[in-house]
């Protein structure tokens, strides 16, 4: 049967530019703490010109220098941008992404954060995010659970995510960094997502095993609505991908690739906030509370070292999460 689009993608309501401009100055001030003269890249694709605007008017509002670099859609998410975005963003203060297509993946993070500038991802982000949901959230409180959690993830060599509907993974973290993509980033290298509040952590690769079984959202695809993906993960690689169109969608994205470091699997996601809507925005659902995510390709820009030309998160809710057999969040609620 034909599906309409409405089934694979939310559908925003019309936002007007006014609306959007209060949740811009909020990424400016309390997540970004822009500062008089700072240079302000915001690195966006041919479908995100409003939201761009709408973010520089904010950074020149507060006394920064904003800069708009735009670019045609990349096709992938983790696929790389053109050199001279790359170039910018590593000139920038402060670095905002929003986008059609992933660039947390890519060497303009990369190379931004290796010179020091602060920023976030805004990728899939609709307008009306920058009104509503989880734009509307206590960062800050967001910011001090992920601290909490994530101090104990890092003392940890095991992490096991399981859900009601039946993931159950388990990979070896010992010496990978927690990554803090809290929403807050106001110091030089932090790195966040927005309106997501997260944290994330690569396991070491070839050691993850067990079953993903994503009931939210497969990133691309979009929201999950009559079905399931059941995904096989072994030894670290993702070996087999069932269910319906989604599974489909999934299976083909990583096989026209054609490269076998996009079936890396590449990361542990937690979700912080739950002012986040539920299969909204692909962000909103990697960061609503009590869900869990996990990312397939690329890691080396999360402290892994595997460079795939991909890197697709899937979600699901009721996540549990434990460290060395200790259950530290069961669904939102903080166990430690």
């Amino acid at each position: 049967m034909a599906y309409p689009i409405e089934y694979f993608h939310y559908t925003p309501a019309p936002t007007s530019f006014i609306e959007m401009v209060r949740g811009a100055m909020k990424a400016m001030t309390q997540c970004a703490g822009v500062k008089e003269g700072e240079n302000v890249v915001i690195a966006c694709d041919t479908n995100k010109m409003r939201m761009a605007e709408a973010l520089a008017s904010a950074a020149y509002a507060v006394g920064g220098i904003p800069t708009i670099v735009c670019f045609t859609p990349t096709g992938a998410h983790g696929r790389q941008v053109p050199k001279p975005v790359v170039g910018a963003c590593a000139k920038s203060d402060v670095f905002f992404f929003p986008t059609t297509w992933s660039m947390t993946h890519t060497d303009a993070r990369i190379e931004a954060v290796k010179n020091g500038a602060r920023g976030c991802t805004m990728c899939e982000a609709t307008e009306d995010a920058l009104c509503t949901g989880g734009i509307l959230g206590d960062y800050a409180a967001a910011d001090k659970l992920g601290r909490t959690l994530g101090a104990a993830i890092a003392k940890g060599s095991k992490i096991r995510m399981t859900s009601p509907d039946g993931t159950d993974l388990t990979g070896e973290i010992s010496g990978r960094p927690v990554q803090y993509e809290t929403g807050i980033f106001t110091q030089s290298g932090d790195f966040a997502s927005l309106p997501n509040s997260e944290i994330n952590i690569s396991p070491i690769e070839g050691s993850t095993e067990g079953v993903l079984v994503a009931n939210i959202r497969v990133m691309g695809y979009g929201a999950l609505y009559d079905e399931k993906v059941v995904i096989e993960v072994k030894e670290g690689l993702i070996t087999k991908i069932s269910g319906g169109h989604a599974a489909d969608y999934l299976r083909n994205a990583l096989a026209v690739l054609d490269d076998k470091r996009a079936y890396n699997f590449a990361e542990f996601g937690i979700g912080l906030n739950p002012h986040c809507r539920v299969k909204a925005t692909n962000q909103e659902d990697l960061g609503h509370l009590g869900h869990g995510h996990h990312g397939i390709g690329s890691n080396y820009a999360i402290g892994g070292n595997v460079a795939a030309p991909c890197h697709i998160d899937v979600a699901y809710s009721g996540a549990v999460v434990e460290v060395d057999g200790v259950p530290i969040l069961d669904n939102g609620k903080l166990l430690i």
